[in-house]
């Protein structure tokens, strides 16, 4: 399928007396996030068809409800079993399942890449505790540079505000325990917050923008008051935005501690948290490879057996409660196979199968017995053309989408890319990776 707009914005680029290669370079972009991702942008933003992207998320918004119904269709209704089918250790259950109702909040964002035909989800990160809200930022500074200005209007291009649904879901939330504006408080893990202070301010810079008042903290600092309404540094506390996550929690005690005391205000009515930890039991990349097991497939309808096939690369449970075949097939299967970490975060323990030999190869499949762990389909993503500012050349990238997708649908996207020559793992981890805005277009505008 064409994707027009990016042709038209390449094509444009490429004239010698286009202002457009150096849009990234001259934006007008704000303190705070020019400070966590100004010396990481890549040259232009991407460019996606609105439908087809927000077809996408509704597909993603399907496969959440399919995930949350699984324990209970295909496990009897026993959480135990199911964390265990996916590899999660006992004391991550538990903290998970503190404060659970069996109904989470939709709330997430997808991995994926664009293969040339279509979005195949790579992971679901379902909670709170999600980079990229702040993206936006980016497009309004694009939007606001002359050259850009026009070709985003004679193209018809949008985008979606993540950080303004946030800042809704935010106010839904605190209206449970106040009249007037949320004060809200990111909490991050204990020791955490420090090491990515400037996206938390850039988080916070942007909030603010939206009229949210944002205090950042460690969840081990909340004090609970007499009321039992949580407070951070003296501040009474409305919304916790939760930044924090299971392996931060479990096996320590005054994380632990602390958590029983956000969950008991959230209980008591006094202080929200958004979003309780139960989310976690369903963002696990093995529970994705649960929808292609046999016995699990079995139980579904055939509309979401298609759904499953349509969004998902074949994945395969490893590790304990992985069958020899599964084990088998990755041994056998190296160049087209990615070995992922259950609860993998920031590409940390990720092997691609191409770049190893069958030696290096074997030795992580070995190392699978000890983890949770998942073989997924290698997906190949169609390349995006970049024009470089300071030579002309025209580069291809390999993109990364971020995309939102919250109870109302499509909630935003944003890209991190890297040349193929740089590496196959896209992560701000590797100095090749560089990061950029999503715009859509009209359906109609892509020849459809």
């Amino acid at each position: 399928m064409a994707n027009t707009a990016t042709e038209r914005y390449v094509e444009e680029s490429a004239r010698p007396d286009s202002e457009l290669p150096g849009l990234a370079e001259r934006a007008d972009i704000p303190q705070e996030y020019g400070k966590a991702y100004g010396n990481v942008l890549l040259a232009r933003p991407v460019f996606v068809p609105e439908n087809e992207i927000r077809a996408f998320a509704d597909d993603l918004a399907a496969v959440f409800r399919l995930l949350v119904a699984l324990p209970e269709r295909c496990f009897g209704g026993d959480l135990d079993r199911y964390a265990a089918a996916i590899g999660l250790p006992p004391e991550f259950t538990e903290v998970m399942r503190e404060g659970a109702t069996g109904d989470p909040l939709l709330y997430a964002r997808a991995d994926a890449f664009h293969d040339g035909a279509g979005f195949r989800l790579l992971e679901l990160n379902v909670g709170s505790e999600l980079g990229g809200v702040d993206t936006a930022q980016l497009n309004r500074a694009f939007l606001a540079d002359p050259a850009f200005g026009e070709f985003a209007a004679r193209n018809r291009l949008g985008h979606v505000d993540t950080m303004e649904l946030l800042a809704g879901e935010l106010r839904r939330a605190g209206a449970r325990v106040t009249d007037g504006e949320p004060v809200v408080a990111l909490l991050e893990g204990p020791g955490a917050l420090d090491e990515h202070s400037s996206v938390f301010t850039s988080i916070q810079e942007d909030l603010r923008g939206h009229g949210v008042d944002l205090l950042l903290g460690e969840v081990q600092e909340v004090v609970e008051e007499d009321d039992g309404k949580l407070s951070l540094r003296g501040r009474p506390v409305d919304v916790v935005l939760r930044y924090f996550a299971t392996y931060q929690i479990a096996g320590d005690a005054a994380a632990r501690a602390a958590l029983t005391r956000v969950n008991r205000a959230h209980a008591a009515g006094r202080t929200v948290l958004f979003t309780p930890l139960e989310g976690a039991l369903f963002t696990s990349k093995a529970a994705l490879g649960l929808l292609h097991r046999p016995a699990v497939r079995a139980a579904l309808t055939d509309d979401e057996r298609a759904l499953v096939d349509r969004v998902l690369p074949r994945t395969w449970v490893l590790g304990a409660d992985g069958s020899e075949d599964a084990l088998e097939y990755a041994r056998a299967h190296r160049a087209g196979l990615v070995l992922k970490p259950g609860m993998g975060y920031s590409a940390d323990g990720v092997v691609i199968g191409r770049d190893v030999t069958d030696a290096e190869w074997e030795a992580a499949l070995a190392a699978t017995a000890h983890r949770d762990y998942v073989a997924q389909e290698l997906v190949v993503p169609a390349l995006e053309k970049v024009v470089d500012p300071h030579t002309g050349r025209i580069g291809e990238w390999v993109a990364n989408w971020g995309i939102f997708v919250t109870g109302e649908g499509f909630g935003g996207a944003f890209c991190r890319a890297l040349k193929p020559e740089d590496g196959s793992v896209i992560t701000y981890a590797n100095p090749g990776t560089r990061g950029t805005c999503v715009f859509t277009f009209p359906e109609e505008e892509n020849g459809i």
